[in-house]
């Protein structure tokens, strides 16, 4: 965990070995007027500027091997006037990765003359989800194993509240180191994170934040008719989960439900995947780790709103038990689905969740979060994450929260007339529509489960990992996407 701090005083701490100092392009002379630049620095840096060396477009690294800060980031924002917290992020992420190279530990920040224009914790967020790596499975030297930071202080002006600042930082910390715990979750591979395993985690998140929470097991399930589920996991020899966390609040007005698709390694069943990109199936499970993420973060701040956690578990493997394309299962809520293809698996253990949450804990609102569908790769790339959902406050409620943290949503339609292609031929449904619009008939037959209850489907099948245009988050790993869009929305539903 890194320590970080604010303080008010023109002052520069022992061991500090990067001073970092956000510049705007139209307001250079501000970054070189900082009062923590020593007098040598300032004009070192003014020179700098006026060859054109430092443009405040992009980031320049310095070495100032005579003072007390041994190093200097100048932060390219671009113009003030189009300045936004996603560009602070990027050029912050890009940074994160220069401090690593160059192995610095603690960063001196100064947002003394950008505090106006931006909260300090847009750095914070870019600086813990950038430093992020994922070595658990490589042996690594010990003098080449990557440099973290352990410590920020940040500078700001005597007239602001340090005790509300530091709260706001305070904030953006856990969220953003939620999301890393997420991303764990997601980057381990299928023999490391089989459902039994991430229920063990999830337990131990619960226990941690003493939070209640419970698992049932396969033959719980069956004797509350989630055949649907169960006939995903037939095929594997390692049995599903269902993980269940509760935060109940004594002032909370409403209760929100999130679901997680936890496929910890999906090769397809009986209709099996091609090979290549299999590898890649273990961050089938990245729906969960979201909703498990955020809900980690909903029992550490502990809102005044009820939040009820649903993760779905299993593996979806081919074997001899396996469900067969053609077969006919009878779900929760009593509908029946005929199964054309087990590879789309995903909505099978889903539905049963949401039947399960809106029975049991009949929730004002519901959003589930699943890699649900490649055909939202194909619409949205690896930038959007896809939205469905009839009720226009709550697309408009998450798309807010998803732009505010740069995990971006774009809303697809969603009504009876999609929900008429999933008409089943020998059951009331079948599992798969048409070969087009795939990712809103998947999202259409989610729908036919959760009855009158508010709800949000969540395609993150593009920005579960590849994700693209957040330069804090590597491309190679999962990226964590939901986690705080979800924390935001939660929060901004409890005020």
């Amino acid at each position: 965990m890194i320590d970080i701090h604010l303080i008010s005083q023109c002052t520069v701490e022992p061991d500090v070995d990067c001073l970092v100092i956000p510049a705007f392009e139209d307001a250079l002379n501000e970054a070189a007027e900082s009062k923590l630049l020593e007098k040598e620095d300032k004009s070192a840096l003014t020179i700098l500027i006026e060859k054109g060396n430092i443009d405040g477009k992009s980031n320049f690294y310095f070495p100032t091997p005579m003072s007390s800060y041994q190093n200097v980031m100048i932060i390219g924002l671009g113009k003030k006037e189009d300045v936004t917290a996603t560009k602070y992020r990027e050029a912050a992420g890009k940074a994160a990765s220069t401090f690593q190279k160059m192995k610095k530990t603690h960063l001196l920040l100064e947002a003394e003359h950008t505090e106006d224009v931006l909260d300090s914790d847009n750095f914070v967020e870019a600086i813990i989800l950038g430093q992020y790596h994922y070595n658990e499975f490589k042996s690594i030297e010990d003098d080449k194993k990557p440099v973290d930071i352990t410590e920020i202080c940040v500078h700001v002006a005597d007239s602001v509240d340090l005790t509300l600042a530091q709260a706001k930082i305070n904030l953006a910390q856990t969220k953003c180191e939620s999301a890393n715990w997420a991303r764990d979750l997601a980057n381990k591979p299928g023999n490391a994170l089989t459902p039994s395993i991430l229920a063990e985690q999830a337990l131990a998140m619960a226990k941690e934040t003493n939070t209640e929470a419970y698992v049932l097991t396969e033959s719980e399930m069956k004797e509350l008719g989630m055949n649907s589920l169960l006939a995903v996991s037939a095929g594997s020899k390692e049995e599903a989960k269902m993980i269940v966390i509760k935060h109940t609040h004594p002032d909370a007005k409403k209760t929100v439900a999130l679901i997680g698709k936890g496929l910890t390694f999906d090769a397809g069943g009986i209709s099996l995947k091609p090979g290549k990109g299999m590898e890649d199936m273990k961050f089938d499970m990245c729906g969960a780790a979201a909703a498990l993420g955020a809900m980690r973060n909903v029992c550490i701040m502990k809102p005044a709103i009820n939040v009820i956690c649903v993760v779905p578990s299993s593996e979806n493997m081919p074997s001899s038990a396996a469900v067969k394309p053609g077969d006919i299962v009878k779900s929760m809520s009593g509908k029946t689905i005929e199964i054309y293809n087990t590879d789309a698996e995903g909505r099978l253990i889903l539905c049963d969740a949401l039947h399960y949450t809106v029975t049991k804990y009949k929730p004002d609102m519901m959003v589930d979060l699943a890699t649900l569908t490649g055909a939202c790769i194909v619409a949205l790339g690896h930038h959007y994450a896809g939205l469905m959902t009839e009720d226009d406050d709550m697309a408009e409620a998450l798309t807010v929260a998803g732009d505010k943290v740069h995990e971006r949503l774009w809303r697809l339609p969603l009504n009876d007339e999609m929900r008429k292609l999933l008409e089943g031929k020998d059951a009331d449904l079948c599992n798969i529509g048409p070969p087009y619009a795939g990712t809103i008939t998947a999202g259409a037959f989610l729908s036919n489960f959760v009855g009158d209850t508010k709800w949000a489907h969540l395609d993150i099948a593009g920005t579960a990992w590849g994700m693209k245009g957040a330069s804090y988050l590597n491309e190679k790993l999962g990226s964590g996407f939901g986690v705080r869009l979800l924390t935001r929305w939660i929060l901004n539903e409890s005020e």
